[in-house]
């Protein structure tokens, strides 16, 4: 039996890296889960690129620039090979979402080593989607570089979670991302603006996973279905994208009807913006938001019911306005930054750490 080739080998160190940081991801109790999950998924893509560029014979180790002869620096005796950004940059496209989901999770890679302390499980929650769809960008380049023998599906599981599917669980989701600390907000919110809509959607870049309880079905060997949003039609992929804009969405039998479902109160709606911003966002700036914006009439209107129906209803019997999830959704990005605060409020900005200090 012949022995295997380099990038053979390379390839399985990649898989045992990309393992790991599934497993570390999944670990429910251990405080670095998150960080060795990004460290481990950076190595499993940098020896992937190395595996590639092996297989078709293509130079990826440092040139010497001291010498005009062709030769490579070393370290220790160790030739130095390319980042994992040079990689993304000679093979990527800069405007590949693929390409904007790796660099993401380089620069949070940095900061994390910079920073030395515990990253928050609400940081984890918070950037779940760029999460999943890191891992399935590299199960689909796996696939293509050394072929479906190495796919990871027959390894990996979906996990048994059991946030979101309770009121209780929510509550304590929400309460988590007020733990994030600012600077992590910051960066996210910075990288976040730099792109446009058509990356933030792509799920390449932030995968949302669209979760449907259903009665327990014995007939079949899989506990889920996943849906092709391709094979829809389009009124039923409109819906579902139209879902997915709010994040995960987790949908089960409905045994009674229930009114204003998915709407918020005026506070709901403004603890909700204020626990996804690094600034404080009080009741005032929550009123000064929505008469900025028009999302609905001024009080005492004689026209109450003429509001922004993507934002905002008016609840005749109760003679009060509810706001959606999309009201919550458009605040909360655009008081990300200072400036994006001032255009949504008309105020200044204030961070919350500075808020604490005074």
């Amino acid at each position: 039996m012949s022995r295997p080739a380099n990038w053979q080998k390379t390839i399985g160190a990649s898989k045992r890296h990309a393992i790991l940081a599934i497993k570390l991801y999944n670990d429910p109790l251990d405080p670095l889960a998150l960080e060795g999950f990004v460290i481990h998924m950076h190595l499993a893509w940098l020896y992937l690129f190395q595996a590639k560029y092996q297989k078709l014979k293509q130079e990826f180790r440092v040139r010497d620039s001291r010498y005009k002869a062709l030769r490579y620096e070393k370290i220790d005796g160790e030739y130095r090979t390319q980042p994992l950004s040079w990689f993304v940059s000679d093979s990527l496209a800069e405007s590949s979402p693929v390409r904007k989901n790796i660099d993401f999770f380089i620069r949070l890679r940095n900061k994390m080593e910079h920073r030395h302390e515990e990253t928050t499980k609400a940081l984890a929650d918070a950037i779940s989607g760029e999460s999943h769809s890191f891992l399935l960008n590299y199960e689909e380049a796996l696939v293509a570089i050394a072929g479906q023998i190495h796919s990871l599906a027959p390894i990996i599981r979906f996990p048994v979670f059991l946030g979101g599917f309770s009121d209780r669980g929510k509550a304590e989701l929400l309460k988590q991302s007020q733990a994030i600390p600012d600077e992590y907000k910051s960066f996210v919110a910075d990288y976040y603006t730099s792109l446009g809509d058509e990356i933030l959607t792509d799920p390449r870049f932030s995968l949302r996973i669209t979760v449907v309880l259903e009665k327990a079905n014995r007939s079949g060997d899989l506990a889920m279905t996943f849906i092709n949003p391709d094979e829809l039609e389009p009124e039923e992929k409109a819906r579902l994208e139209e879902s997915l804009k709010h994040g995960t969405l987790i949908t089960r039998e409905k045994l009674v009807s229930v009114v204003n479902k998915g709407l918020f109160k005026p506070q709901q709606a403004q603890n909700a913006v204020n626990a996804r911003s690094p600034f404080v966002f009080n009741n005032y700036d929550f009123t000064l938001a929505h008469q900025k914006n028009g999302c609905r009439p001024p009080g005492g209107s004689l026209t109450p019911h003429k509001t922004n129906k993507d934002f905002c209803m008016y609840d005749e019997p109760n003679r009060s306005y509810l706001y959606t999830q999309s009201w919550v959704d458009y605040l909360a990005r655009k008081c990300q930054t200072a400036e994006g605060f001032f255009k949504a409020t008309g105020r200044k900005a204030k961070l919350k750490s500075q808020a604490k200090e005074t």
